[in-house]
């Protein structure tokens, strides 16, 4: 095994882990507070590493309303949701339904970029995805009161989706013209988020996170330095050496790990129509990203 796979592996484990520690951290503060803790501690190690590359610049500052949208729409919509949805569900779960990624960002694509239209291929991916989604979930229990709180996560999981799928396009649209370098926009979108989550985030409690070690560990190292920081770094470092489209195939190992972690470390249940619905969420977002216009 090369270089590159073992980065491409590594980085799956990493976004596939996150949502356990999403589930230890959000036991103590709120979504809101994990969120933004997230993005301030995974700003640092970002900032550091393109200021070693020498890739920030203040000319860079003209495109500031370019990093805001960014910011809100690849990190504070996801992290806030995809918080508030592992607070509902199984973190297995909720990692399994975050595979619509790439779905997501098919169909937003084909809605705002004129050149990328849905075909029916693409269509089938979509129908297929949401079949997995409720099959994950359970769907079948969301009309017993018992089980609102599966509709309010998933629900979450969808917006958080949505939000980096929108992102996603709107990089493509405004910020690959601009030839900034992909660590000085993580930076700057990382940075971003951190300030704009600081005025809207609740500061009273927060402080409870430090008296519970596993819950300060899985905020700070796990989702901070891991899953935000060494996870940006690695996702561009992977870009450059492999190009953007096999980069973006990554998606595809972060659900598996999810279910996987879940049941085996956070002693989660796991049943045979989550790891289906995994199945099918995989197999619609293969048919969606490689789907020809029909």
């Amino acid at each position: 095994m090369n270089v590159d796979s073992i980065l491409f592996l590594v980085l799956g484990v990493i976004w596939g882990t996150n949502f356990l520690f999403m589930k230890e951290a959000v036991q103590v503060i709120s979504p809101l507070q994990v969120a933004w803790l997230r993005a301030s501690f995974g700003a640092v190690p970002i900032l550091l590493f393109a200021f070693s590359r020498r890739s920030l610049a203040k000319a860079d500052l003209r495109n500031a309303h370019h990093f805001a949208a960014m910011s809100i729409l690849s990190i504070v919509v996801p992290y806030v949701s995809f918080v508030k949805g592992t607070q509902y569900l199984q973190s297995g779960a909720a990692g399994a339904i975050s595979g619509i990624i790439p779905l997501m960002t098919a169909v937003a694509a084909a809605l705002f970029l004129p050149k990328d239209r849905l075909s029916a291929r693409k269509g089938l991916g979509l129908l297929l995805g949401l079949v997995g989604v409720a099959w994950v979930a359970d769907v079948t229990r969301l009309f017993e009161a018992s089980s609102s709180n599966a509709l309010h996560g998933t629900l979450c999981m969808l917006l958080g989706s949505a939000g980096y799928a929108s992102g996603m396009v709107y990089a493509y649209k405004f910020i690959t013209p601009l030839k900034l370098s992909p660590i000085a926009l993580a930076g700057y979108q990382t940075a971003g988020a951190a300030l704009l989550l600081a005025f809207i985030t609740p500061m009273k409690g927060v402080e409870a996170v430090a008296s519970v070690p596993a819950s300060l560990a899985a905020l700070a190292l796990g989702l901070g330095l891991l899953g935000t920081g060494i996870a940006f770094i690695l996702y561009y470092r992977i870009i450059e050496r492999l190009g953007a489209i096999t980069a973006s195939s990554v998606f595809y190992i972060p659900p598996v790990v999810a279910l996987a972690v879940g049941a085996l470390v956070g002693k989660e249940g796991l049943s045979l129509s989550q790891c289906l619905g995994t199945a099918v969420i995989l197999l619609g977002v293969f048919l969606a990203r490689n789907g020809a216009p029909a």
